[in-house]
């Protein structure tokens, strides 16, 4: 909890921003590998930039989808707290 605190404290654009950019290099090299292995998209320059916009269009769905559903928790768990702290008359 204190790590998600931390975290979003810098925003959804600095969330997203950094890791948009940490998944894009994971979906990028993920989708390279896939080609040279398959061998259908190693020297195609179209290709590869078919996959970068691939990668960068999953990555920022991806990153809005972490911060999304990091959010929903931490909500649920302050209000999960904030109900059990209540003491009953």
């Amino acid at each position: 909890m204190k790590n998600w605190e931390e975290q979003r404290k810098g925003g959804k654009t600095s969330f997203v921003g950094i890791y948009t950019f940490g998944l894009f290099i994971m979906f990028y090299m993920g989708f390279l590998a896939f080609g040279l292995f398959s061998g259908w998209a190693f020297l195609k320059a179209s290709w590869l930039i078919i996959m970068g916009i691939s990668a960068l269009v999953g990555a920022i769905v991806a990153a809005n989808w972490l911060w999304i559903t990091q959010q929903k928790k931490f909500s649920a768990i302050v209000r999960r707290e904030l109900a059990g702290s209540e003491v009953p008359e």
